[in-house]
């Protein structure tokens, strides 16, 4: 990919010369530096991964229909309660 960047004089006139020091091409120095921003700016991770990955959340031992079928599990158990 061929990128195209307007520089101020200044910075261009410091940038050639850092190039130059180094031995450096100024694609290599542009790739290295964006891949380094790019780098700090990727989303982090959130709290819920982490706890995920370090194995504090535990699955879920009920039924696999609960969600769909809350009221009915619902009033069984307070069936179950109440008649007991």
């Amino acid at each position: 990919m061929t990128l195209t960047v307007k520089l101020p004089e200044d910075l261009e006139r410091d940038f050639e010369i850092h190039c130059k020091l180094r031995r450096l091409t100024k694609s290599e120095v542009v790739t290295k530096l964006l891949a380094q921003y790019l780098a700090l700016q990727a989303p982090k991770k959130t709290a819920h991964q982490i706890a995920k990955e370090v194995g504090l959340l535990q699955g879920f031992d009920g039924p696999p229909d609960l969600a769909e079928n809350r009221k009915r599990y619902l009033s069984a158990a307070l069936r179950a309660k109440h008649s007991s």
